[in-house]
């Protein structure tokens, strides 16, 4: 942290005004109890003044201070100016030297380092070498070693203050950085558990077109044709009304299926066994194609599958009007499984631009790094394709 970022009312404050206010009285209260004067008397009442002035400018310089590089440079040079006279004017010479150390404490806490040397040796040398004047240059050596104490314990005890500063603004701003973290933390976690709750509503609302909606659509169809054989051939009547029995029977345990597990499971027998009970559900009846060697499949995957075969049957038997259909599954592929399935219908018509069919199944493939295409072939009808990895 470059000294910079340092605001006065962290370097001080109301306790350091108060350091700096009892500094300047502690000089000035020798003026009582020292009998022996340097300088002519009548200096005093000017070093007084220099006193006040320098003592308000310290007490209130935080307002040159947040003005930036220009007012912080301004307050050092007019307490420099101020400490340079009264050093040199004081008629207690060197007693008073200690009024300067509330600014070099003050320079390391609020300039560069290279600055507050700067600082500290010019006010270092006025308070040696005011000894000089009287006494010689042999004094001065005296001198270094008199307040060479005094300069090195308030350097030292700055420095460790304004680490200890530092530290307390770096844990302040850790735990802001922290609470920020954490509240953008809850807000992901709600948006997390919204997301899981959006798609797993989607999930079942997949469930329920696939599979209810697949069942329902080839009863319906059935029952339709049922009513209208009942006059003229009720033997066969009879017997698809049996069969959309037996459908519905299947559609309850498939939702018994979903509803129990909540997963994507795979159809209670092989996926091939079936596609091929699948395709006998309605009409017309596709014809049922393996390619290459069938091998195990994940249970999302064959899940998945089936839905996709749901799906297009579904869309083949309701909208397509097709006479033929045929069902491909593909595994010569070594890494992935292809599903197609295919009419001879009215291609792109057959299609519900009402329902949510396609999306669902596009949804459900692609959670599975698969992809679907869809639309009418160039001889005529309508293709669902689907790839998955496995």
């Amino acid at each position: 942290m470059s000294s910079d970022s340092y605001d006065h009312r962290t370097t001080g404050g109301l306790y350091g005004a108060i350091a700096f206010a009892l500094v300047v009285v502690t000089c000035f209260t020798g003026y009582f109890f020292n009998q022996r004067f340097y300088q002519p008397a009548n200096l005093v009442p000017v070093t007084f003044a220099l006193g006040a002035l320098y003592g308000t400018l310290g007490i209130l310089g935080s307002a040159l201070h947040t003005r930036g590089g220009s007012g912080r440079a301004l307050y050092f040079v007019l307490q420099c100016a101020i400490l340079t006279a009264l050093i040199w004017l004081s008629p207690l010479r060197g007693s008073f030297a200690i009024i300067v150390l509330p600014i070099v404490s003050e320079a390391i806490f609020e300039l560069r380092p290279r600055y507050a040397v700067l600082v500290g040796l010019y006010l270092f040398l006025q308070t040696i070498l005011v000894w000089m004047v009287p006494y010689g240059p042999a004094a001065v050596l005296s001198a270094i070693f008199s307040y060479a104490a005094a300069f090195g314990f308030t350097i030292a005890f700055t420095l460790i203050t304004r680490h200890a500063l530092a530290s307390r603004e770096r844990e302040k701003a850790l735990r802001e950085d922290l609470e920020r973290a954490n509240h953008k933390l809850r807000e992901s976690a709600a948006q997390t558990a919204e997301l899981a709750t959006t798609r797993e509503r989607n999930r079942l609302a997949r469930e329920i077109h696939d599979g209810v909606g697949h069942y329902l659509t080839v009863v319906k169809t059935q029952l339709d044709a049922a009513a209208g054989l009942m006059a003229t051939q009720p033997e066969r009547a009879r017997e698809v009304v049996g069969s959309a029995a037996k459908l519905t029977a299947e559609a309850l345990e498939d939702v018994r299926r979903s509803v129990g597990s909540l997963r994507a499971d795979s159809p209670p027998v092989g996926l091939t066994v079936a596609l091929n009970d699948l395709a006998q559900h309605g009409q017309p009846v596709p014809s049922v194609q393996i390619e290459g060697v069938a091998r195990p499949l994940p249970s999302g995957v064959e899940h998945a599958l089936f839905r996709a075969a749901q799906e297009g049957l579904t869309n083949v038997r309701k909208h397509a009007g097709a006479q033929e259909a045929s069902l491909v599954l593909d595994f010569r592929a070594p890494n992935q499984v292809r599903l197609e399935i295919a009419d001879n219908g009215r291609g792109a018509a057959s299609v519900d631009p009402r329902g949510f069919g396609l999306v669902g199944l596009r949804e459900r493939i692609e959670l599975l790094g698969g992809r679907v295409e869809a639309g009418p072939r160039p001889e005529g009808g309508f293709r669902l394709r689907v790839e998955v990895p496995a």
